[in-house]
């Protein structure tokens, strides 16, 4: 790189951390009663439930929740920011469907805390290390969480990972014996996961990337009734998916980090760790406008899935 742009680029970080004001954690991680740490909706026919359980709180820099710059500066960006955002819920969601129950992610783990956890994989867990805080109090676990809508991890039929960063897949292990789904590109790498975790021999099934729009077509069928599908939800990760579940003339879609919430989809925000940044401002675009034509839009962070969730209908 030429010394004039080496020069340049080192005035631009300098510039983003000193926009970044000290601190060194979040906020406190909040407190009832919002938000609740559970939801359910089901289709009108009944036939379907969709749980949106907290499993655990992640808080993480200013620049990591959005920058609007290019992606080449990003991660220095992170590693040199000083703010951190309030604490977000990790929400795991579990679709009951006559033929089983699917989970769609894994949260987090209380284990994040510990330097051992992310020996494995140094580059990628000094980032974590560094740039997120975890916290997963007593009674936010899965196996909690499931109880308290009357389920059991030994339940599920079917995993979906929307991508392969951590606070997505740290349950994962329990799960290995059954089918997992991800889409094509989130494996067997992409920037931020942290796969070291699993046997060598782990090779989850993939679904082939299509077109996102407000139509949600395309994807792979998890029902044989074909109103439970996994769809490509482009920009966050190579690969990132969410779920879709058809309610007669109404839809829920599962969006994964494909925005953070949707005030930031609104505005056009994208994210820090987005891998492909013009992707992910089109998917903000196509959420806005689900979410404003009646699509029921549940992202993975967002602190206002449950009170939505309640509101739905």
């Amino acid at each position: 790189m030429p010394i004039r742009s080496v020069s340049l680029l080192a005035s631009s970080l300098l510039l983003l951390s000193a926009c970044f004001p000290s601190q060194t954690a979040p906020p406190a991680v909040p407190s009832q009663p919002e938000p609740l740490p559970m939801a359910t909706v089901r289709t009108a026919d009944g036939r379907i439930a969709v749980h949106a359980l907290r499993v655990g709180w992640v808080g993480v820099k200013g620049a990591h929740r959005e920058f609007d710059a290019p992606a080449f500066v990003a991660i220095p960006a992170i590693f040199l920011g000083r703010s951190w955002t309030p604490w977000m819920p990790i929400v795991v969601y579990a679709i009951e469907h006559p033929e089983g129950l699917i989970l769609v992610d894994t949260g987090a783990d209380s284990a994040f805390a510990q330097k051992p956890y992310w020996a494995c994989d140094k580059r990628t867990g000094l980032f974590y290390r560094k740039n997120l805080r975890f916290d997963v109090p007593a009674g936010d676990d899965l196996d909690a969480r499931l109880a308290a809508v009357g389920l059991r991890a030994d339940q599920v039929k079917q995993v979906v990972i929307t991508h392969f960063h951590a606070d997505h897949t740290a349950g994962l292990h329990r799960f290995l014996d059954r089918p997992v789904l991800t889409g094509a590109g989130n494996w067997p790498k992409h920037r931020g996961s942290f796969t070291c975790r699993w046997p060598t021999n782990f090779a989850p099934d993939t679904v082939a990337a299509t077109p996102f729009s407000t139509a949600l077509t395309g994807g792979r069928a998890l029902t044989t009734d074909g109103r439970v599908r996994v769809i490509s939800v482009p920009g966050h990760t190579p690969g990132h998916v969410g779920v879709v579940i058809e309610d007669g003339d109404k839809r829920i879609l599962l969006a994964g980090d494909a925005t953070f919430d949707l005030a930031q989809s609104a505005r056009g925000g994208v994210t820090g760790v987005a891998t492909n940044r013009s992707a992910a401002r089109a998917t903000q675009r196509t959420l806005t406008a689900l979410d404003t034509t009646g699509t029921l839009v549940l992202p993975a962070h967002d602190t206002t899935v449950f009170s939505r969730m309640r509101r739905y209908r």
